[in-house]
Formats: structure tokens, sequence, C-alpha cells
């Protein structure tokens, strides 16, 4: 069915938002994917601080069905829903959270479903829990929707639909029947409490829809703002005050009212037994409040039912917050902690000096990447931190003269380990590694995510083999700081590390150098390969294959053998012209040794140490799925992706969106094609040059030159103001040295 933005559409679908940028495209794609197409979206962004209005004006620019609307201050979920009924112009009003999904088709299942039952005024339809670590948990009533779904009733025909959870995102509403009754919701916490009961027992025609609609997600940070421990928890007392005044207001419904105070009570009782909600000093006050509220809405004759449950509402209303402390704490199995981590504390005293931090990269084996560059800028502005290097014993040889280091596992490296105030590396720390109260994980991460990664992995069963996502996770919990070279990365790494880390958009330290080289220093690196000024340098740099050249684990990347090549070398170096020269770098991970060649213009440096000064060697880039292409964008020279094996890497690791839609250049889809590009010149026409600027502009955002000093400052100097992103405009990337 085609959508109109002339007439009415069939759904207005309101979603607010409130810093919800991990999670909001996902959401907006499972609507406006949906087969079913005649529906509006009216996003209500609450005054987000992280980009989430962005995101819906990009959506909003990109389909007229998408209404953005910006609020000037953070109103609360409720109001904010308010907001987005009072735009709404569809037949039935949908409410969507902005971190939950809808599932393909439901949309048209829904509408089906209004014209069999003759528009209801409300359908109710089911959903299903979704964890980060992919479990799937059905709603514990749902076999209620084939029992008592038949047909049209009331709420009193079929109460059994009022037991469900109170919840505003499982309903669509008649407009008209809002708008008769002027249902608003109310601000504070637990607002679809009053929303639910008003509704349902309204209501005159109500209709299911025996579906799973929704995919509510379930944060493992405690991102529902109800599990968050805040004295607003009590805000559930003045929601249920309105439930029951509204209740008694009405003498018809006066059969609901011991219903409605055992539905209070144990919701009350359950917000009181997560401790992730009340602080422990909050939750006698709490109790009492609890007990004060049933004393004021207890119906006459009323008797607690001679259950466990009934025993709880017993000690509510008689306010026995003895009785209640000491069986909830009878009912905690105690904690021992274990010999070994005691006697490590003993060992361990002391807090960690503020003035030792420790550096690794890609698993101890390298001096690179981004942790180089802010421990060199560390020793700019912070000259009193000792800056040591982690390294492992086989690859000693990777460290500068000059350069402090302690070998891993070595009983020196146990003891800096505790000592050390920061661990700065862009891989996750070994699983052994114990972190102190007091010390600071920063992870630097080594490129903007193009292939899926975290938690996104177990999509891919070859890409995921024996990843163990509970070890993931508990290494995740150990960063404090999380780096980020544009919004987009941000997104996906608060979504597939869902941790408490602070993400740092600084840009990436070491794409620092690409915008602050010389001319001379191009020149000195050319001349280290043996090319000059007349040589086109063309740099070619693939990515390793999921199950082909390697495979990930919990402790890393497992080398299969491969390469990684998917070009004839030889032939590469002809299409570059008489004046070419290729560099070949396989991906890090892969120990095969150098590739076979035969031209002496083909120079293998996938050992060189330093990946930014082959980036700034080259003159044009040749990747694939790598993240190299990101990198190198930023110095506006010429990309060329030869993606000839597409449909294979998006079924065995997958990308977070196609490259080939969004390119940073050309795109080969052979190799003929490539070397073809290479010998017309095309790789640097101004079509190419059109898409590499629209693709520096959404992923070189914050690349310019001054990420390491951000970090240095932020990180080791505590400084919260730190040097604004330089425009794109005013940047300036090292020029290449190609003179033809």
């Amino acid at each position: 069915m085609a959508s109109s933005t002339d007439s009415a559409p069939r759904f207005s679908i309101v979603v607010p938002c409130h810093n919800v940028r991990p999670w909001l495209r996902p959401c907006l794609d499972s609507v406006l994917g949906q087969s079913f197409t005649d529906f509006e979206v009216i996003g209500v962004d609450g005054a987000s601080a992280d980009g989430t209005d962005r995101i819906l004006a990009e959506y909003a620019a990109a389909d007229p069905r998408v209404r953005a609307i910006t609020l000037t201050e953070d109103i609360g979920l409720g109001p904010t829903r308010n907001a987005g009924l009072k735009e709404c112009r569809g037949d039935y009003v949908l409410f969507l959270d902005a971190d939950d999904l809808y599932t393909p088709g439901s949309l048209q299942a829904l509408a089906e479903r209004i014209d069999a039952t003759d528009r209801p005024d409300l359908v109710i339809f089911d959903y299903e829990r979704i964890f980060w670590d992919g479990r799937v948990v059905r709603n514990q009533r749902h076999d209620a929707f084939a029992r008592e779904g038949e047909g049209v009733f009331t709420a009193a025909e079929r109460p059994v639909f009022l037991t469900f959870l109170e919840l505003v995102w499982n309903k669509a509403c008649r407009r008209d029947f809002l708008t008769l009754h002027g249902f608003a919701f109310t601000a504070g916490y637990y607002e679809d409490a009053p929303w639910t009961y008003s509704t349902m027992l309204t209501a005159q025609r109500i209709a299911t829809l025996d579906r799973v609609v929704v995919h509510y997600r379930q944060h493992r940070t405690g991102g529902n703002i109800h599990a968050t421990r805040t004295r607003r928890q009590f805000d559930i007392f003045d929601q249920y005050d309105r439930v029951h005044a509204f209740i008694t207001s009405d003498p018809e419904l006066a059969g609901w009212r011991k219903f409605a105070f055992d539905r209070s009570l144990d919701h009350i009782l359950a917000v009181l037994a997560k401790p992730e909600r009340l602080d422990p000093e909050d939750r006698a006050e709490f109790f009492h409040s609890a007990h004060r509220f049933a004393k004021r809405w207890k119906p006459e004759g009323y008797a607690a039912d001679r259950t466990s449950r009934g025993f709880k509402r017993w000690m509510l209303i008689h306010d026995d917050y003895a009785t209640y402390s000491t069986l909830k704490l009878s009912s905690k199995v105690l904690h021992v902690p274990s010999p070994r981590k005691a006697v490590g504390k003993l060992l361990h005293r002391g807090d960690p000096d503020p003035n030792l931090a420790l550096y690794g990269a890609y698993w101890f084996q390298q001096y690179a990447c981004s942790p180089r560059a802010i421990y060199e800028k560390a020793a700019e502005l912070v000259p009193q931190l000792r800056g040591v290097w982690v390294i492992d014993a086989d690859h000693i040889q990777a460290i500068p003269e000059g350069v402090e280091y302690v070998v891993a596992g070595s009983p020196a490296y146990e003891k800096l380990v505790h000592r050390a105030k920061y661990f700065v590396s862009n891989m996750n720390l070994p699983k052994e590694l114990d972190k102190r109260d007091g010390q600071v994980h920063v992870q630097t991460q080594h490129g903007t995510p193009l292939k899926t990664m975290g938690t996104d992995l177990r999509l891919y069963p070859r890409a995921a083999q024996d990843l163990d996502l509970d070890e993931l996770m508990r290494q995740v919990d150990r960063w404090d700081f999380n780096l980020s070279a544009n919004r987009y990365s941000s997104e996906i790494w608060e979504r597939t590390y869902p941790s408490h880390f602070e993400e740092l958009e600084t840009g990436l330290p070491r794409n620092d150098r690409l915008l602050t080289a010389t001319l001379d220093e191009v020149r000195a690196i050319r001349a280290g390969f043996g090319f000059d000024d007349s040589n086109l340098v063309v740099l070619y740099a693939p990515t390793w294959r999921d199950a082909k050249d390697a495979v990930r684990t919990p402790a890393g990347l497992v080398d299969l053998g491969g390469d990684g090549l998917h070009v004839d070398l030889d032939r590469l170096a002809a299409a570059a012209g008489e004046n070419g020269r290729v560099l070949v770098r396989t991906h890090y991970s892969l120990a095969k040794g150098a590739p076979e060649v035969h031209s002496d213009r083909v120079v293998d440096v996938s050992g060189h140490p330093r990946v930014e000064d082959l980036m700034l060697a080259a003159d044009v880039l040749i990747s694939d799925y790598s993240s190299i292409s990101f990198d190198y964008a930023n110095l506006d020279r010429p990309i060329v992706l030869l993606v000839d094996d597409q449909a294979f890497y998006d079924t065995t690791r997958g990308t977070y969106f196609d490259i080939t839609e969004f390119p940073p250049g050309l795109v080969a889809r052979s190799p003929d094609e490539l070397f073809d590009a290479l010998r017309t010149g095309r790789f640097a026409a101004a079509e190419a040059a059109k898409h590499r600027q629209l693709f520096r502009e959404r992923f070189c955002e914050y690349d310019d030159g001054l990420a390491a000093e951000r970090v240095v400052r932020r990180v080791f100097l505590g400084e919260t103001e730190l040097p604004p992103i330089v425009a794109m405009a005013d940047r300036k990337p090292a020029p290449s040295a190609y003179r033809p």
C-alpha cells in the first residue's frame, strides 16, 4: 500500500527520544522498513545532548513520513509523548520507545486486525523482551491472546488483559477515541499506569492481535529509566493516586477498586524489591510511603489474600517494615570473597600511582596506533607522567630506543600492572588482569567500524566462533574512556559494547599525523622506500576474511594461513604505469610470509611499524572493507574499493552499511575493473572526488590533528574544556609528493 502525504495516514507513530543515539536508527529503520507504508512517524526529542536530534532531522529530511520535533528542555517521557500526540493526524495512534523495534510485517497485520474488528477503540498486541546477548523472552501472559482474545470486548469482560504490565506501547489507540475523552500523559516516572487504566476502563470496544509486534529492548546497563536509582521512584505513589482517583470518580467502576488496589501494591512491592531502583537509605522511607498510600486507598472491607503475595501486601497495609526487612535479609545468600582475591587485596594495598601509565597495542606486539600518539603527546604535555610500554617477549625489537618498556607476563609487569593509574590500549587487556579501584582504562579502538563488532558478532556464527560474550563484557566493563572518530562510530560503540564508559569524541590520535605532516616529511618517508616525486605510489591494504584468512576468538584473531590478497600484484604494478609503485600491507593478524611477486616495483610493507607513514607515502589507496579507508580519507586522496567478494563478506562477517552505496571513491567489482581504473585514471576523476568529499564529511568528522591533545587533556589532566574541532574547510591534510 502506498503512503499519502495529502490525506490522513492510517497510523501515527509517536517516538519520544532523549539521549538515545545508539538505538534510534535501528528503531526508525524497523518502522520505515514495514511492508505497510501508510503511516507517519513523529519523533520528539527532549533536548538530547548526544546528537539524537540530528539523527531525527536526518531521517525527516530523507523520508516525508518522518517529522522531527525538537523541545528546548527535557520535560520527561509523558509530556514528550503529549507533544507528539498533539501533532498526530492518523486514524490510530501508536507509541514506540526509541530503543525498541517493530517486527517485520506488524503494521500490515495490525491494519488487517483493525478492519476485521470494525475499528475498535484499542487494539492490544504482544511483545518480546530482547536482551543484549541475543536472548529473546516472551511475554509471560502471551497465552491470553489465544485463550481470550477473540472478538471485541470490554476490560470488564476480559479482565486478564489488565493483568499485563502497564504499558503504553503495546496498544494502538483510535485517535478520535483519545480526543473525545481528552486522554493525556502525566509527568513523572510510571506514567504508563494512569494511561493504561483510564484508556482500558473507558474503552467500549477492545480487540487484540495475537502477534509479537514490539521487541522490547532490555539494556545491560539499566538504560530503562525505571531501573535507575533515584528519588523519582517515589513518583509511583502519585501515579497510582491518579489511577485510584479515576476509578473512585465513576461509581460504575467501583468493582475495579480491589483489583486496582492489589495491582498497585504488587507494583510498589516489585519496585521495593529491586536494589537497582532504590538506594538502601531510601528503602524504609519508600516502605512507609507505600503504607500511607495503602491507607488512602484500601477498599472498605478489604482482606489480604492468604498467599505469600497477600502477606507482602498485609505488611505494607500494617506498616510492618521490621518484618519485611528481616525476611528480605534472611533470603539473601551471604557472599564470602575468595581467599585468592582477599590475599591480592592485601598485597596490592595503596592508591595507584597517578604519574604512571601503561601503554599497549595490538596484543602487545607493536609500538603503534593511537596509544603511541597519546604516549608521545603526553610526554610533551604531562612530562611528570611516566609512560611504560607493555611488549610481548618475542616483539621487543618493536620498541624504539629510549622508550621505556616492560615484558608482558614478567614479574616487573605484574608489579607495574598493580601500581599504574592509567592503561591505554587499542585492544582489550588480558582477561586475567584485575582492575583495581582508582585505575583508569582508555580504549582507543583502531579505526572506524564498517565490519560488525562486539555483541553484533553473535549474528555471524563463522565470525563469532568461540565468542564468549560474558568475558567480552567483563573486559568492556573495565573501560573508563572509549575513543571515537565520528558520531557514526559513537552510535556503534555504545550499542555493541553496552557498558558505562565515557565516549570521547576526540578523533583518533593516530590520524593526527595525517593532518600535521609536512611535504618534507612525506618525501622523506617515500625516499625510505626508494620512491621520488615522479612515482605514483599505490597502497594496497585489504582486510582479512573470517573463516578464510582468520577466525576471531575471545583471545583475538587466529591466523588460518590466508594472505587476504585478491589481486595479482604484478598486474597491479603494471596497471599503475611505468612510474607506478605498489606498497602491499596485509592485515596485521595474518602471519603468512611476504606475498609472491616478481615485479621490482612491488614492496611488501606488512611488517612496517607505522601504518600512518604508509598512508602518507601513498597517492592512492586500494582497499575493501578495511577501516583504513576511513583513515586515509583524511588525506583527501583517491581511494578505490575492490569488492569482488561482497556477498561472501556480508554473509560471513557483515557490515553496518553497504559501503558501495556510500563509497569513499571508485568501486571496482573485479580485479580487471580495478586495473582499468588505474590505467585510465578514472580512480582520480571528478565523480570519485565527489564521493570522497561526502565520505569525508561524515566519517572524518573529528580527525583534525588535535585528537591526541584532547585525550591527554581529558584523561591525564582532567580537563573538560577541550580544544574545539577544526572545521573541515579549515583543515590542511598532509600534501601528496606526487608530481607527474
